[in-house]
């Protein structure tokens, strides 16, 4: 399968800046005399949204932590329409973390290959897109998708909010909502990006003071993360470690992590744990090679996010490179130090309880030193050795 969405990127027209273009100004042509709102999303305007029954939000662009990062969004929502029903379009690579969200009603899978694979699902896939939604927003902050302004304004929803712009640059796509949003945080670099989500419907009076983000799990996903800490036996802690990164700028050392690893396992008797993508098997490799047969410690490979954030929870401290297992950490009670390098972490690190982040004076996350991300760790344990 993995093979065949590599092959369909490929031929994916809406890849093809020309054929995009060209569809795109084909549709201006249509939209000429379209009543509008434009407004900053600074601005409050009042909106009639009558009795709204049924809310669309497209939000299947950009990976897992920034779906992540839209939890607050749909919170909101459900929050200021409690009777609706609320439907999610996600895409493969962010599905499974909000499958089971408590704020969303219903969740549809855009899955490209499936399609192309089954035709029978597409039409099924429309016919729950045209299935008489009220309002499609489709929130946006780090890039703009003309698919997923298409697929809100093929839902037919009377109210349609999306971006006019964003920082700075206009969306060539904004014809296709009616309540048009100015998204531009160049002035606003420490926003982080739970309140970015939100600020395309804060104009319209939609908002929440909760910007922490939930994944649910379940007694199955307890039972498993059960098993597999009872394998720690009788140590006093127990600490998780992520080494790996979709992206190789965003990987601390594995030779950090596991020096780093055998200096706390000492320390505090703790039991070591590691997860690991599919993507991250060389950073793994090379930590586990450094630490075998020198502590105890467990690797968990390819577990499903809801067994993962069952596991994290449980265990007593969790230290990761700033990538999607950060943002699942993040949604749990367990204290957590994300590691960052160029990315801002005012915009992307975990806000839930206990969740702190270290950040590169340089933009390199291999200048961070071994000691400063032990000096916190063991600052966070001596203080549940207290209070235990």
């Amino acid at each position: 399968m993995k093979g065949i969405r590599e092959t369909f990127k490929k031929i994916d027209p809406f890849r093809n800046k020309g054929i995009k273009l060209f569809f795109i100004n084909l549709l201006k042509k249509f939209f000429k005399d379209q009543l509008l709102v434009r407004v900053d999303k600074s601005e409050r305007v009042d909106i009639n949204f009558g009795d709204v029954k049924k809310i669309l939000i497209v939000r299947q662009h950009n990976q897992l932590g920034d779906m992540l990062c839209a939890v607050p969004l749909l919170r909101a929502i459900r929050q200021r329409f409690r009777n609706a029903k609320v439907t999610l379009i996600t895409s493969p690579v962010n599905y499974e973390v909000v499958k089971d969200n408590p704020f969303v009603d219903e969740v549809l899978n855009f899955d490209k290959v499936k399609f192309f694979i089954s035709p029978s699902k597409i039409f099924e896939f429309v016919r729950k897109l045209k299935s008489g939604f009220d309002i499609a927003i489709v929130p946006v902050t780090v890039s703009i998708s003309t698919t997923s302004n298409l697929l809100a304004y093929f839902s037919n929803a009377r109210v349609r909010i999306g971006p006019a712009s964003l920082d700075g640059k206009e969306n060539p796509t904004a014809f296709l909502f009616n309540y048009q949003v100015d998204l531009d945080w160049r002035s606003e670099e420490k926003k982080h990006q739970t309140e970015r989500n939100l600020d395309i419907v804060r104009p319209f009076g939609i908002d929440t003071d909760d910007l922490s983000y939930v994944i649910p799990y379940f007694d199955e996903d307890r039972e498993f993360a059960e098993k597999i800490l009872s394998i720690g036996g009788d140590f006093k802690f127990v600490i998780g470690y992520h080494p790996g990164a979709g992206k190789v700028k965003n990987r601390w050392s594995a030779d950090n992590f596991a020096e780093l690893a055998l200096k706390l396992a000492n320390k505090f008797n703790a039991f070591t744990l590691i997860t690991a993508g599919p993507m991250d098997d060389e950073p793994v490799e090379r930590m586990k090679k450094q630490i075998d047969g020198k502590i105890e410690y467990l690797i968990l490979r390819n577990e499903r996010i809801s067994r993962i954030v069952a596991v994290i929870d449980k265990i007593d401290l969790f230290i990761t490179n700033d990538t999607g297992i950060m943002h699942v950490a993040g949604a749990t009670s367990t204290p957590v130090i994300s590691l960052f390098g160029s990315t801002n972490p005012y915009q992307w690190s975990p806000l839930n309880k206990d969740k702190f982040f270290i950040w590169s004076r340089t933009g390199d996350i291999n200048d961070i030193k071994i000691e400063e991300v032990y000096k916190l760790a063991v600052e966070i344990l001596s203080r549940k050795s207290k209070s235990a």
